[in-house]
């Protein structure tokens, strides 16, 4: 930001601030489809573990139901969770050490899909892709992609370029 400034590049400025405990409660209970009295107690706890961060919301939200602490009920029909278990939980406050353990958990296919696409910044094109297929070193990344942007870590563009979902 400095270099453009003084380069007088006009540049703004945006303070981007967490979500507050209302708009938590209404973005968990759209996504639930309760009415938000019901969720206000996974709120509050969802709120504590992630200061309102939008981003971290949504991927503590997924590791809840990834790891079965947030589930459906079918004879209740409708979203359950322990709260007490919830609390409890060593949670991280990192965005970072939360995706990356989730990318540990990932095949090595698909980290090495990653590790590989890295190299190239935050695009790759689908021939780069293709030459690296070609490759016995680089074979299996063909598998890895499917994976990874079924998973939703890349998703693939009009161009014919696969990008990493976080940069937007």
């Amino acid at each position: 930001m400095k270099k453009l400034e003084s380069s007088h590049v006009p540049t703004n400025k945006v303070s981007l601030t967490g979500l507050g405990r209302e708009d938590l409660n209404t973005m968990i209970s759209d996504a639930l489809c309760l009415y938000p009295r019901i969720c206000k107690s996974l709120s509050e706890v969802v709120m504590q573990k992630t200061k309102g961060n939008p981003f971290f919301v949504l991927e503590f939200i997924k590791s809840l139901k990834d790891r079965d602490l947030l589930k459906y009920n079918f004879h209740q029909k409708r979203w359950v969770w322990d709260e007490g278990t919830i609390r409890a939980e060593e949670i991280t406050d990192n965005v970072l050490q939360l995706l990356s353990s989730e990318m540990n958990g990932l095949s090595d296919d698909v980290q090495l899909l990653l590790k590989v696409m890295a190299c190239f910044g935050t695009k790759t094109s689908e021939s780069v892709i293709g030459y690296l297929v070609d490759s016995a070193e680089y074979s299996v990344v063909e598998d890895g992609l499917k994976k990874a942007v079924s998973d939703g870590f890349i998703e693939r563009n009009i161009e014919g370029t696969f990008n990493f979902v976080h940069d937007k």
